[in-house]
């Protein structure tokens, strides 16, 4: 009972849920699975021989490996290399043998754990199971535990909001004195130009009645 709860306590600090244990039915075949997120599984201290000519890690979302709809199942890769296999898909990569390995499976990114019935260690070859998994009724990773698919585009971080720039306080005009404009002078202020008087029209006649007076007196001399 404790090593269960110690067991339940590390599963969530890793943010890994506890799914089963694989059953053995050939080549040594054993392993503790673990849901990490919707889109991985975690595999610990996996066991098989390697002997499997055609074998491979198989899931599928309907009935058991022995009778599903193929349609239904996909095989995932290991090591993962960007994508994963349909279950006729010849290219798909033979697994290999593994002596208590940790290994992380990453889902299609149509599947999620929760969709999933089953997993098995299969041979396409001779239509072998060497050993599964039939996940729990109505399993379900709980939403704390969920994580993006490793495939998903990352989505943009939000932009910091920018703080309104604080508009520069304006300088008090300074106060002109009184009676002076900074930008136009005071007419007033400016030395005014004397006009010089005009000469009266009598004084100007007055002279020249003089000048025929004495050019008349020049001429009786």
């Amino acid at each position: 009972m404790k090593s269960f709860a110690l067991l339940t306590l590390l599963t969530v600090a890793s943010g890994e849920q506890f799914v089963g244990k694989l059953s053995t039915l050939m080549h040594d075949v054993s392993g503790d699975i673990y849901a990490k997120g919707e889109h991985s599984l975690v595999i610990k201290n996996f066991k098989y021989d390697g002997a499997g000519p055609d074998a491979f890690f198989w899931v599928g979302k309907t009935g058991s490996p022995s009778k599903t709809n193929e349609t239904m199942t996909m095989i995932l890769a290991y090591p993962f290399e960007g994508k994963n296999y349909e279950y006729r898909d010849e290219s798909a990569p033979v697994l290999k043998e593994h002596t208590g390995t940790t290994l992380e499976l990453t889902l299609p990114e149509q599947y999620k754990a929760s969709d999933l019935k089953w997993i098995s260690v299969w041979c396409r070859k001779y239509s072998v199971n060497f050993g599964e998994l039939m996940f729990p009724e109505n399993f379900q990773v709980s939403e704390s535990e969920d994580v993006p698919h490793p495939l998903a585009p990352a989505s943009p971080e939000p932009e910091p909001e920018s703080e309104p720039e604080s508009e520069p306080e304006s300088e008090p005009e300074a106060e002109s004195e009184p009676g002076y404009d900074h930008d136009h002078h005071d007419a007033s202020a400016e030395p005014e130009s004397e006009v010089e008087p005009e000469p009266k029209a009598g004084s100007a006649t007055a002279a020249v009645t003089l000048s025929v007076v004495f050019l008349s007196l020049l001429s009786l001399l």
